[in-house]
């Protein structure tokens, strides 16, 4: 049974961008999509970035948009984007956060809104344990708790739970684990990780306190 697990969030958090803004910059490049699409795709980061996303509607965009490619000419996207733009995003101090909690003997898990085609090579070239994808804000929670029930575990059954997020969109698991910790965070996660007194730290530059207490 799972007892110290440390879950993390992708975007802005192990990676120092984010990945779906990549995959769309790396499309437009190649003039595979065009600027409506383009222009849908920032309406649904305004609306991450106020807290309003409608997260069905972005993931029917996003599903209908890789669909949009031929099947081959998608995997061969996916693989020249993950090698030449996607693993190169990673935070410079990520490797450092996982071999810290493996060390501490954590259980690694990504928690993403992201879909699994997206988060799944950075994982693996970061050895995370598990992954969650495809949910968002409350969702997470959600998913969290279904996967620790399969392991035969829960949230509040943890001895130990962490996770490392950088947005305000995911209050949800930062209130529901032991240890919330803010990663390189938005101004709102900023301002509440003050009021709460988070600890909060900097996957991209070096900073005066620990990765993980």
């Amino acid at each position: 049974m799972l007892m110290r697990v440390a879950f993390l969030d992708l975007d802005h958090t192990l990676l120092a961008a984010d990945s779906n803004q990549l995959w769309m910059d790396f499309l437009q490049s190649r003039q595979w999509v065009a600027a409506p699409e383009m222009a849908q795709h920032q309406r649904f980061m305004d609306d991450y970035a106020q807290g309003v996303l409608d997260f069905d509607a972005l993931q029917a965009f996003r599903i209908g948009l890789d669909a949009s490619l031929p099947p081959g000419q998608l995997e061969q996207c996916l693989a020249v984007f993950q090698r030449e733009i996607l693993l190169p995003a990673v935070a410079p101090l990520a490797p450092d956060l996982l071999s810290e909690l493996r060390a501490q003997g954590l259980t690694t898990v990504v928690v993403s809104a992201t879909r699994a085609a997206l988060v799944e090579p950075v994982a693996r070239q970061l050895a995370v344990d598990h992954l969650i994808t495809s949910c968002f804000g409350p969702q997470k929670v959600h998913r969290v708790e279904a996967w620790l029930k399969a392991q035969g575990c829960s949230l509040a059954g943890l001895e130990e739970s962490w996770f490392y997020s950088d947005s305000h969109n995911d209050l949800p698991l930062l209130e529901a684990v032991s240890y919330p910790v803010a990663v390189d965070p938005d101004l709102r996660l900023a301002q509440l990780a003050r009021q709460r007194q988070w600890p909060v730290l900097s996957l991209r530059r070096d900073i005066d306190q620990p990765l993980a207490a």
